[in-house]
């Protein structure tokens, strides 16, 4: 799993995530590959609607649950209620937060007179989407944290459980294949390395070419949770697209490669550096021009055969 960068708070990395899974396409993406096949051809996530996260107990203490949505039956009115818990550290009580945040949902769903006319509460799909370092040890299943009871207390004890994502183990090579989202962020999160986290970004690039606030999401969520410290540097605003973090991924993944050829380490990495110049010029950040030079440069030290150097400039035109 890719390393997130210690000098962004973990309130600017939560709020990152939630701004990333404020767009449908990315709940619809997360469903669609990671949930139960069924609930993808039972509900129309096409409509896919945001609503209202935080609930404030009969106590009046808040208590927030991170992005809640709700989407149509495919076959009318129903509605399921998504809750999505942003975790980076292992919480025992998970199963009982969710209770409590489900119950929450209920009383609100109540209080605004928004039920179904038929009286029955619509049913709650609790996701965990956990992004921390440590194994996930949490019981799932709430029956799990009650200790054991005569049988005729067991019947009367709530039930429940969730499902669980752990983001730095789940599958994403299929999903990068069909375009889903979720897949590409969860490879960004499994992918060691800058150049090949510039691969993953570059792919972001060509699917959202006409979504200029995906881009701008999924830039800020790289910028705030992964980027190494020094990469990246955020406008006032706070917020930042891919098409802006790819050219500085591969002007570091340059620098750092041609450290290595001055300081005699870069054997067998002149292919890699070809290529960041080759992205560089896509990007706009380098001209062919100065692609040039850098590729003759790099064969005058002898890290690059005069055959690939000439290759190299064929392809630059």
């Amino acid at each position: 799993m890719a390393k997130r960068s210690a000098s962004q708070p973990r309130r600017s990395q939560d709020t990152a995530y939630k701004r990333l899974f404020s767009h449908p396409e990315m709940v619809a993406d997360l469903i669609r590959g990671y949930v139960d096949r069924r609930v993808a051809k039972r509900f129309d996530l096409s409509t896919l609607e945001r609503c209202n996260g935080s609930y404030v107990s009969p106590d009046l203490r808040e208590r927030r649950n991170d992005v809640v949505w709700r989407m149509r039956s495919a076959s009318g009115w129903t509605y399921v209620y998504l809750l999505l818990e942003f975790q980076s550290t292992v919480d025992r009580f998970m199963a009982v937060r969710l209770l409590g945040y489900i119950a929450l949902l209920w009383q609100d769903l109540i209080a605004q007179k928004t039920i179904p006319a038929d009286g029955l509460l619509p049913p709650v799909l609790p996701i965990v989407l956990y992004n921390g370092d440590r194994p996930w040890t949490a019981p799932r299943h709430l029956r799990e944290l009650i200790a054991s009871t005569p049988a005729f207390l067991s019947a009367l004890q709530p039930s429940s459980s969730y499902h669980f994502l752990d983001e730095s183990r789940v599958p994403t090579i299929a999903g990068m294949r069909l375009r889903n989202l979720a897949s590409a962020i969860f490879a960004l999160e499994q992918t060691q390395g800058l150049a090949a986290q510039r691969k993953v970004i570059a792919t972001l690039r060509t699917w959202l070419k006409d979504r200029p606030d995906l881009r701008e999401a999924l830039g800020t969520w790289y910028a705030e949770s992964l980027a190494p410290t020094g990469l990246l540097r955020l406008p006032r605003n706070g917020r930042i697209t891919i098409d802006e973090v790819e050219p500085m991924m591969a002007t570091r993944i340059l620098k750092d490669i041609q450290r290595q050829v001055a300081e005699g380490k870069a054997e067998g990495k002149a292919e890699g550096m070809i290529d960041a110049i080759r992205q560089l010029v896509r990007s706009g950040a380098l001209s062919i021009d100065a692609a040039r030079v850098q590729i003759r440069a790099l064969a005058k030290t002898k890290k690059l055969s005069t055959s690939l150097a000439k290759a190299a400039l064929i392809q630059l035109g």
